[in-house]
């Protein structure tokens, strides 16, 4: 498993000696570990290059599978830990990929400092999940927009923490990524990737509109590995600008973003009744003036 969490952070870093400094290991140790991960395979897992390393089609398999199995093998160590009493209490949380890789991580990292016995279990899951799993008590906290269906059927609370518009991402080398202006007729002339929503979704003018969906996927990472140095298109919120930009993923510049959502935490008030949620809850409000996310309007901090 310590290969595989280096070979996870050799493909966030793209660089085998980046990596090391944040392993804080050496890097011949961090390249002997590498060259015996790919001889357990058989493959090349990165393909070398001036600037660094890229992965292989054989690492982007590996990648895309490991940075699910780390987190769940995590969450098992944690739930053993919390079975033999040496945990004080369970967070359990649910969010869509905004919040769950580029929101929360950060907020997790600093409420563990300080509430060392405390476990946050976070899934990122597809709206009807979370939905289903606050409904039958699975989840003490949610993270994203106010879907109708918690309206309808459940008396839960909705904190706006954020406002998002929409944007159109492609491949940094796509002739669109270079364009000053993109008409709605250069977007329906695309490809696109379906980043495991309604293939209705869109900014302004595109929503609804029949496009040509090459690639479904069910997660943002996944959708990010294929969209670099591809043809596709991807909608996304605006709040991932930040993240794609380190794999080389820019926003198209379309003036349409489409209407403003809000995101936020949803939760019953019996839930904060709890005091590590409550907690939680807490600082994830203090922390939103501290994001800096492109087309977000931040609320004051409760």
């Amino acid at each position: 498993m310590r290969e595989l969490r280096q070979f996870v952070e050799v493909a966030n870093q793209r660089s085998i000696s980046r990596a090391a400094k944040k392993l804080n290991i050496s890097q011949p140790a961090l390249s002997r570990a590498i060259r015996q991960l790919e001889d357990s395979y058989g493959v090349p897992l990165f393909n070398r290059t001036g600037a660094g390393v890229e992965l292989s089609v054989y690492g982007s398999a590996l990648y895309s599978r490991a940075v699910r199995i780390l987190p769940a093998l995590d969450e098992a160590k944690e739930e053993i830990e919390h079975l033999q009493g040496r945990a004080k209490a369970v967070i359990r949380i649910a969010t869509g990929d905004l919040w769950g890789l580029v929101i929360l991580p950060g907020i997790i990292k600093a409420f563990s400092r300080t509430h060392p016995g405390v476990v946050v279990h976070v899934e990122i899951a597809d709206d009807g999940t979370r939905f289903e799993g606050m409904r039958h008590g699975v989840y003490d906290l949610v993270f994203g927009t106010l879907s109708y269906k918690y309206e309808a059927v459940m008396q839960v609370e909705f904190e706006t923490l954020v406002r998002q518009a929409t944007y159109i991402y492609c491949d940094k080398d796509h002739h669109l990524a270079k364009a000053a202006a993109v008409t709605l007729d250069d977007l329906l002339r695309q490809r696109w990737i379906s980043p495991g929503y309604g293939d209705d979704e869109g900014p302004g003018q595109l929503e609804r509109q029949t496009r040509d969906f090459a690639v479904r996927v069910d997660s943002m990472l996944q959708a990010l590995l294929i969209m670099q140095g591809s043809p596709l298109v991807m909608a996304a919120s605006s709040g991932f600008e930040k993240l794609f930009d380190r794999f080389g993923i820019k926003p198209v510049m379309f003036e349409d973003h489409g209407r403003v959502q809000e995101s936020g935490a949803i939760y019953f008030p019996r839930a904060i009744e709890k005091s590590p949620v409550r907690d939680f809850l807490r600082l994830v409000r203090g922390s939103m003036p501290l994001l800096e996310l492109p087309e977000f309007s931040l609320t004051e901090s409760a």
